[in-house]
């Protein structure tokens, strides 16, 4: 008896499993699409491209992977798609031109935002595909350098850990193509702390290897840049052996270093010098040298250096040593060998933070410069430039969406302003650029719109500075909470300048209750019920108010640099409750979380009670449930603290207590972001660092959201109330939509166990069709439409086809015949297809075409006289004989109905009536019936004319 006991628990136990759907037959049936936008640009690190013909050419972006054009930029194919990173320090390509590619992950340029890669990968097929060849735990490479003569021969550049002292770094050398790998020592740093920022190679004598040594180290309220150990390294036994160079350079401690060979006499060397700075060239100081002897000695000619721990990268023109470039904020040239320095554009044309160059070795005036603002060229030596605007890399913080149909998408971007974009144009080519535009300058962070009035934008940018902005007339005004606008300011010191502070990404958030009210955080909460006219402060100090960590302008190490991003000990996240409005949740960038359940009268600091989280570590996103006021998530990102980790966090009683629903988030991913679905509490989404997630259990068990997305970090989700897309906000890859997740809204548990299941379908909308057509050439981007448009031709003249998404689930068992049937309300119209039995959620794609009936007699004949009067009023005309001919032979209803449809749907656009056409569905209901064995599940579907028809 107790063995069929044991054997009807196990049974019961199985029968349970089976009934689970496996990974990916939930999300099997939906597409991410991605919207751009493009042209206003992202962060370019590095640029290779065929020493022999420039058109090849491939670029690496800081957090948006690795892009190839084999047309100088016309157009481009992402290489990097699907490995564990999107960040990339350097890329350099083999002596085959761009068949051998590689890449080291990790950028290398010491910011906030920079994110970490996993090591050094190599393609041999000119990127089609790339292995891992290790070197993981260097988190940031800085070079990657090839021997000219020795394919298998390469030497990587790993700065290492920003935010630690783990790991690798220094300089990693293979001579069997990656198989293995040795770290160069011989006279080079060996403390932990120091690592490789720069290298070249002698390309006349490749065993002369030059090394820039740097010692920085980042944490979130301060940075340091310059060690002793740091400086400048030559070797000219191929990296056994180092020695210091310091004949002219300086005698203290250095910084990031950016060096230049000269490839026509590779004894004249370049060297961008982080340093104590100095305003007397006999004095060494930060700035610019050079060495014609390479390396013996060196000359400081001159004492610009702008923002070292960014930039620090320098050039020489291949073919003439004296003309040298900077890339520093502003793109600095000189042609005089270093002395004398212009700016290369000052019309601002190719504008801001430049960090790679490639020069033509073949067209001295010709080369490809990469920015934070994105790629461009020139063939006449800067003279003037086109920019290349159609890679969708921006590096967006956080988005924000309105409520027209079809609605726009905002997203605040790093040193890009905030741009806005439209989810749909109605345009056949996609969501072309000039659907594109630009709010406002600086880094742009939290934007909101008013639900009810879409030309009432709220936005912001670093530290705090909040704006009301119109997108009818472009005005912008600002609304920071000051001293002369705050009610009742807090009672702090005036000298104390650190006293009242904002992190670089100080959230602002819109009352779900009352669209006038406003909530901002900087160390205190302020509220306005006035859409900022005016505020109040309703906390006190939420952070730990760290007496050195809350110190401002204290960061940079040798040279101070002091923007913002490092304020610290501030709000990082609030969350309001949409179901109860006292309640406001707040996170801070130091580890803290505090609820209020009375609007601000009082606060509890529910932090202690959140177990197996490190201290201080930063609070990335808090989400309140919008079904009960007791319920919220909370993140945790550590990677500012050197820490690797998911931490996701569940309390059902006011923060009392806390649920850690990580489960099987691999044992690194670090979460950004988390969102409860608007409808289902069951529903979750995290964004990562490499992707998104989702889970149907509040976060007992996690699968992978990624049908057609690329690894990126993602910084922010939205879902949108009205549509039920989910949007996400990349900082890489720009913006991407997955269209209509209301399948998985009603994923319920009842549902899961059927058999199967029709789902409450999203209303179809017929679009109308302003596709503007004419040849634009190939030099474009445009955004993806919805998977409900398909195109009638790839050409520039083509429009498109509305069709409608209809979305059902098949359960585990499902092996038996699959029918839906579509008929209108009075059964005249039908459409019957027959789906695969696969279980998980299916979209099937109905063209809204029914089953053709034949022609009575009096159609028949109305349709002979209608082509006689035809002939006689377009005696000879093409479309009308083709028409007639394909009627005549005609095998079927179907064929008949298709020739005489010819009139109305080619060029002549005959007004044909409309029993005479093919039947096709136009707005109105219309009822599903789905048939899986013997089993019947109904539905309906609305179809919805283009409200454009309504304005």
């Amino acid at each position: 008896m107790k063995s069929i006991f044991h054997l009807l628990i196990l049974f019961l136990l199985t029968s349970s499993l089976i009934a689970q759907p496996t990974p990916g037959q939930l999300s099997s049936a939906f597409e991410w699409r991605n919207i751009g936008p493009a042209n206003q640009g992202g962060r370019i690190v590095d640029i290779e491209a065929d020493p022999n013909d420039f058109t090849k050419v491939v670029i690496a972006t800081g957090s948006g992977g690795v892009w190839k054009s084999d047309n100088a930029g016309t157009s481009w194919t992402p290489i990097f798609d699907r490995y564990e990173t999107a960040s990339i320090g350097d890329i350099a390509l083999g002596p085959n031109g761009t068949q051998t590619i590689w890449v080291g992950t990790g950028e290398a340029n010491n910011r906030n935002s920079t994110s970490w890669g996993n090591g050094v990968y190599r393609s041999d097929d000119g990127g089609q595909n790339f292995r891992h060849l290790g070197l993981a735990n260097t988190q940031a490479i800085a070079r990657v350098v090839t021997h000219p003569k020795q394919a298998e021969e390469v030497c990587v550049c790993a700065t290492g850990h920003l935010w630690g002292y783990e790991g690798e770094r220094g300089i990693f050398q293979t001579t069997d193509g990656g198989k293995s790998w040795k770290k160069l020592a011989g006279g080079l740093p060996d403390d932990g702390k120091t690592g490789c920022t720069d290298l070249v190679r002698d390309p006349k004598n490749p065993k002369i290897l030059y090394a820039a040594m740097y010692h920085r180290y980042r944490q979130p309220w301060t940075f340091y840049s310059g060690g002793e150990q740091g400086g400048i390294y030559k070797s000219t036994d191929n990296g056994k052996s180092w020695k210091k160079l310091s004949t002219g350079l300086p005698a203290g401690p250095t910084g990031r270093i950016g060096l230049a060979i000269y490839p026509q006499n590779p004894k004249i060397l370049m060297a961008l010098v982080e340093a104590e700075r100095s305003t007397d060239l006999n004095q060494p100081g930060s700035g610019l040298y050079r060495t014609e002897n390479g390396g013996q000695s060196w000359q400081y000619v001159n004492t610009y250096n702008n923002r070292p721990f960014y930039y620090s990268q320098v050039r020489i023109n291949p073919r003439n040593d004296q003309r040298v470039y900077l890339l520093t904020t502003s793109f600095m040239v000189s042609d005089d060998g270093g002395k004398t320095l212009r700016n290369g554009s000052e019309d601002q044309e190719v504008h801001g933070d430049f960090h790679a160059l490639w020069p033509d070795p073949n067209y001295p005036d010709r080369y490809y410069l990469g920015a934070d603002k994105g790629l461009s060229i020139t063939h006449d030596h800067g003279t003037h430039f086109t920019l290349i605007d159609n890679l969708p890399i921006g590096q967006f913080y956080r988005i924000g969406y309105d409520m027209r149909d079809p609605y726009y998408v905002y997203g605040g971007l790093q040193d890009n302003g905030t741009y806005a974009t439209a989810s749909f144009s109605r345009d056949a080519r996609g969501i072309l650029s000039d659907s594109n535009w630009k709010l406002h300058w600086g880094d742009g962070q939290f934007i909101w719109v008013d639900p009810d009035d879409w030309r009432k934008v709220y936005s912001s940018t670093e530290n705090g500075s909040f704006l009301q902005y119109d997108p009818l007339t472009h005005r912008i005004d600002g609304i920071s909470p000051t001293p002369l606008n705050t009610l009742n300011p807090p009672g702090v010191d005036p000298a104390d300048e650190s006293a009242i502070r904002f992190n670089w990404s100080a959230p602002l958030v819109l009352s779900p209750h009352d669209a006038n009210v406003l909530y901002g955080g900087g160390n205190y909460l302020y509220r306005s019920g006035d859409r900022g006219q005016s505020w109040k402060v309703i906390s006190p100090d939420l952070s730990t108010n760290h007496p050195e960590k809350r110190l401002q302008g204290k960061s940079g190490g040798v040279t101070p640099d002091n923007t913002g991003a490092e304020t610290h000990c501030s709000i990082s996240t609030i969350s309001i409750s949409l179901v109860k409005a006292p309640v406001v949740w707040v996170g801070t960038d130091d580890g803290q979380v505090h609820v209020t359940q009375n609007d601000g009268e009082s606060w509890t600091n529910v932090r202690t009670n959140i177990p197996d989280v490190p201290a201080e570590i930063w609070v990335s996103r808090i989400e309140a449930s919008h079904t009960d006021p007791a319920v919220a998530y909370v993140t945790f990102d550590g990677h500012r603290s050197d820490h690797f980790h998911p931490w996701v966090f569940r309390t059902a009683d006011y923060g009392a207590s806390w649920q850690n629903i990580s489960n099987n988030l691999p044992e690194t991913e670090v979460v950004r972001v988390i969102r409860e679905d608007l409808e289902n509490p069951d529903l979750l989404f995290i964004g990562t660092e490499t992707g998104i997630w989702f889970s149907i259990d509040r976060g007992g068990h996690w699968e992978r959201f990624m049908p057609g997305l690329p690894t990126v970090s993602i910084y922010d989700l939205k879902i949108h109330a009205r549509d039920h897309d989910l949007i996400a906000g990349t900082h890489g890859r720009s913006i991407w939509i997955m269209d209509d997740i209301s399948a998985l809204q009603q994923m319920r548990p009842e549902v899961m166990e059927a058999d199967a299941h029709l789902f409450d379908q999203k209303p179809a909308t017929l679009w109308e069709n302003v596709s503007r057509g004419g040849q634009r050439g190939h030099f474009w981007f445009a955004g993806d439409n919805p998977p409900s448009i398909e195109l009638t031709s790839s050409k520039a003249r083509a429009r498109f086809r509305n069709t409608a998404l209809i979305t059902y689930y098949l359960g585990t068992e499902a092996s038996q015949d699959v029918q839906l049937e579509i008929s209108d309300l009075y059964g005249k119209h039908h459409h019957k297809v027959k789906l695969e039995s696969i279980p998980g959620i299916h979209r099937y794609q109905w063209d809204l075409s029914f089953e053709p009936q034949p022609y009575s007699s009096a159609q028949q004949e109305r349709i002979s006289e209608l082509f006689r009067k035809l002939e006689e009023q377009y005696p000879g005309n093409t479309y009308v004989r083709r028409a007639q001919t394909r009627y005549q032979n005609a095998d079927n209803a179907e064929e008949a109905r298709e020739a005489v449809n010819y009139l109305y749907s080619s060029y002549l656009e005959y007004p044909l009536d409309e029993d005479l056409r093919l039947p096709e569905a136009g707005p109105g209901i219309y009822q599903l019936k789905l048939t899986v064995g013997d089993q019947t599940y109904l539905g309906s579907l609305e179809i919805r004319e283009d409200p454009l028809l309504k304005e």
